[in-house]
């Protein structure tokens, strides 16, 4: 018992770093989006959702390669996104009005 619970700890810790980490990447890869670094962006994004499969990233990735003229690779990341939330739209009810 004495070894369970620091063990238990140690794991928490390190899940709460890894999605620390995950959280950053994805902020440095919007930052690199918006400063003109497109492909540097996308290899980010990527990587992010391999693990963490969010609408709203997979939607911006679809976006992305739409503004590459890359239909085939939008349309991927466009359906990936609306499979995993029927109707995905990246601004809420109340931002259209």
């Amino acid at each position: 018992m004495k070894i369970i619970i620091p063990l238990f700890i140690i794991v928490s810790l390190l899940s709460v770093s890894v999605c620390l980490a995950n959280e950053v990447a994805l902020k440095e890869a919007y930052s690199l989006y918006y400063k003109g670094q497109k492909d540097a962006a996308i290899e980010k994004m990527e990587a992010y959702v391999s693990e963490n499969p969010e609408p709203g990233v997979l939607y911006f990735l679809g976006y992305a390669y739409y503004e590459k003229k890359d239909m085939v690779r939008a349309n991927e990341f466009f359906s990936k996104a609306f499979r995993l939330k029927d109707f995905y739209s990246p601004v809420s009810p109340k931002d259209g009005q």
